[in-house]
C-alpha cells in the first residue's frame, strides 16, 4: 500500500540547541491547510496519526507535542486524550479570548494541561490567559528585537518561557538568545519534517455502543473490554495509540483490558468521541479477524494443562489479522508496540504455545473457507470454529451491516 501523508512534525530547541519539544502540523496529501479542512477536525487527525500511523520517523519524536487547538475544540466540551504532560496545548492568535473561551481553558488547565500563546501580538485583550500560560511565542518577523525587549519587560513577573518562532538565521537566534528567550523554532534549526506512512482507519463497527457504555454512570472495565473484542480495528487503532510516543513507558500489554485499564474511562470517552466520525470497517474483513480471535480464545479455554490465557491469545488473534484488517504487514504494525514477548513470537513466528495455537487456527480458517480436508478434523473443533463464526455474525447483523 502507498505512502501517504500523516502529518508534519517540526522541533523546538532549548538555549544549548537541544531539541525539547516537537509542534505537530496538519498536513493531508491533497496540499488543504487546518483552516479548510476545518481546525477541529485537523487537529483530531493530527493527534490520531501521530499515535496511530505506521512510520519509521514519529519514534524520533519523542518528546513533549505542541498540538493546535481551535476555539471551538476548547468550546466543545471535549479535552485530548493523551496524559497532559506529554502535550503542550498551543492557542493560536485567531482565537478570541472571550468570557466563555477563558473559562474553557481554565477547566482544561484544572485537568493539568499548560498552554503556549502562539503567535503572540501582546494585545490587551489577551491578558486573561496570561496566569494559565507556561510558554508566550512569539513571531520574531512581526517585532523589532526593541519591542519585543520592551514587551518582554512588561511582563517579567510570569513564570513563562518564551520561545521565539520563525528563526531563519543565526543572528536572528543569537539575538533572541541574548534577549534571554528560552526555546527557538524555525528554518534555522530545522524545517517542518513531512512525516509518512499507511494511515490507519477509525473504525465506526461499535463505536456506538462503546460511546453509550462510556458515558453512562460507573461503566465496567469487563464491559469495555467485551465490546473492544468485537471490533477488532477499533481494538488495533487503541493498541497502537497506548503504544505512541504520547503513552509509551508503562509496561507490555498481554490483552485488551490492559489496553482499557491504561487508558482509563476518561480518554477513551475522548478518543472514541474523536473516533466517531470516522469512516466505518470492511465487514468481510472484520468478520474474519474477529472469528480467528475468538477461535484462540476458545481453543485456550479448552486447555486443561498448561493452560494459556484466553484474553492474551484473544489478542493474538486479533494482532495477526493486521495485514487483513488494515493493509499493513504484521512486522511492520508491532514493530514498536509493547507487548508480552510470547505474543511477539506467536504473531511474527508462530514460535511456542501460543504460536502452536494460533496456526491450529489459522489453518483451520483456511481450510473451512477452503472446504478442504474438514473429515481430517476432530468434529469438536470444527464445532468451536462454527460456534465462534455465529457468535461474529450474530454481532454484526446486529450493528446493521449487510454482508459482503
Amino acid at each position: 500500500m502507498s505512502s501517504q501523508t500523516l502529518l508534519a512534525a517540526q522541533p523546538i530547541y532549548d538555549r544549548d540547541s537541544r531539541m525539547q519539544a516537537v509542534e505537530l502540523l496538519y498536513r493531508n496529501d491533497a496540499g488543504e491547510s487546518a483552516l479548510t479542512v476545518g481546525e477541529h477536525r485537523a487537529t483530531s487527525e493530527v493527534l490520531f496519526n501521530f499515535c496511530t500511523g505506521i512510520t519509521d520517523h514519529a519514534a524520533h519524536y519523542n518528546a513533549r507535542a505542541y498540538i493546535n487547538v481551535s476555539g471551538d475544540l476548547l468550546l466543545s466540551g471535549m479535552v485530548l486524550p493523551v496524559d497532559p504532560e506529554r502535550v503542550m496545548i498551543e492557542l493560536v492568535e485567531r482565537i478570541d479570548p472571550t468570557p466563555e473561551l477563558v473559562a474553557a481553558v481554565q477547566r482544561w488547565y484544572d485537568q493539568g494541561f499548560r498552554f503556549a500563546l502562539d503567535d503572540f501580538a501582546f494585545q490587551p485583550s489577551w491578558a486573561p490567559l496570561l496566569p494559565m500560560a507556561s510558554v508566550i511565542k512569539v513571531d520574531v518577523t512581526q517585532f523589532t528585537p526593541e519591542e519585543v525587549a520592551h514587551h518582554k519587560a512588561d511582563l517579567a513577573h510570569l513564570d513563562v518561557l518564551w520561545l521565539a518562532e520563525r528563526v531563519e538565521d543565526e543572528a536572528t537566534r543569537d539575538r533572541f538568545l541574548e534577549m534571554g528567550f528560552d526555546l527557538f523554532q524555525g528554518y534555522y534549526m530545522a524545517h517542518p519534517r513531512i512525516l509518512s506512512g499507511q494511515k490507519l482507519s477509525p473504525s465506526g463497527l461499535r463505536l456506538t455502543q462503546l460511546l453509550a457504555t462510556l458515558y453512562r454512570p460507573d461503566p465496567e472495565v469487563s464491559e469495555l473490554t467485551a465490546i473492544l473484542s468485537q471490533d477488532p480495528e477499533l481494538s488495533l487503532n487503541l493498541i497502537r495509540i497506548v503504544n505512541s510516543p504520547l503513552y509509551r513507558g508503562q509496561g507490555k500489554i498481554s490483552s485488551i483490558r490492559e489496553v482499557v485499564i491504561r487508558l482509563g474511562i476518561t480518554n477513551l470517552r475522548h478518543w472514541a468521541a474523536l473516533l466517531s466520525s470516522l469512516q466505518v470497517v470492511n465487514t468481510e474483513h472484520a468478520r474474519v479477524v474477529l472469528v480467528r480471535a475468538h477461535v484462540c480464545e476458545a481453543l485456550a479455554g479448552r486447555m486443561k494443562t498448561n493452560a494459556l490465557a484466553p484474553d492474551k491469545a484473544f489478542l493474538a488473534g486479533l494482532i495477526s489479522g493486521t495485514d487483513i484488517m488494515l493493509g499493513v504487514p504484521v512486522g511492520e504494525f508491532i514493530d514498536r508496540l509493547e507487548l508480552e514477548e510470547d505474543v511477539r513470537k506467536a504473531v511474527i513466528h508462530r514460535k511456542g504455545r501460543l504460536g502452536r495455537l494460533l496456526r491450529l487456527a489459522m489453518t483451520m480458517e483456511h481450510d473451512v473457507a477452503m472446504e478442504r480436508d474438514l473429515e481430517a478434523w476432530d468434529p469438536r473443533l470444527l464445532t468451536l470454529y462454527r460456534q465462534a463464526a455465529n457468535r461474529v455474525q450474530r454481532v454484526i447483523r446486529q450493528l446493521g451491516h449487510s454482508e459482503n
